[in-house]
Formats: C-alpha cells, structure tokens, sequence
C-alpha cells in the first residue's frame, strides 16, 4: 500500500527573516531531504500498526520574487533611485516583438528589451536542475 504525505516548510519574512544567511537557516531542511530521497526513514504507521520506509521529494516551492531572488542568489527586483517603487527587471520580453512597451527605456530601466522570452524547459530539464 502506497502512503501519500505532504510537508510544508514555510519562511517567515519581516525583521527575522534569515536574509543573506539563508543556506544556514535552509541546511537541516535540505539535509533531511536528501536523507528521505537517498535513503528513506523508517516510520512507524500507527493505523496499519507497521512500519514502512518513507521516502521525500521536493516539488515545487510558491515564492513571491524577492523571496525568489533571496532562494536563489539572483535578485530580479529593482529599488528606483528617486521613489519607494520597487521594479521588476526584464519583463517586457515576454510581451511580443513589435509591441510599443518594448521600446519604452525611460519608462522602465533605461534599456530597450530585444531578446525574447526564455524556451520553456522539458520535464527532463526540470528534474536534471
């Protein structure tokens, strides 16, 4: 009989949240998964009075994008020099090639977006990163 079992990890954000440090908050985190991917736990499963082995995955993680720039090391934000505003870098590219947003430099960091949106990855790729 196949088990199910979902673990969610949550960070909090504000004044304590690890910044910079985030590999030293995240490491028994990803320790543990690699344990549960490599090896599995035992666990004791009180309904079917037996143990089985466990084995764990992470699939997917739900950030907003400074969250993801934070996890990543790769900062897609942008602070304005003479506002509050905070932008995101390079979203015109997804627009299409001819529309009016992509010539706009002023408006957005100064530069005319050229390049096209990036070629969506296979499952294959997704599972090898």
């Amino acid at each position: 009989m196949k088990r199910k079992y979902m673990m969610l990890f949550r960070m909090i954000s504000g004044r304590k949240q690890p910044g910079n440090d985030i590999d030293v908050y995240l490491s028994p985190l990803i320790k543990d998964l690699k344990l549960m991917w490599d090896q599995g736990v035992e666990v004791f499963d009180r309904f079917a009075n037996q143990t089985f082995k466990l084995h764990a995955m992470l699939l997917c993680t739900i950030n907003d994008f400074p969250g993801y720039g934070n996890l990543s090391g790769y900062s897609v934000s942008q602070q304005l020099k003479h506002g509050r505003k905070t932008v995101y870098l390079r979203h015109q590219r997804f627009l299409r090639s001819h529309h009016p947003y992509r010539r706009l430099k002023k408006s957005f960091n100064g530069h005319q977006e050229a390049s096209g949106p990036p070629t969506p990855l296979t499952g294959v790729e997704v599972y090898e990163r």
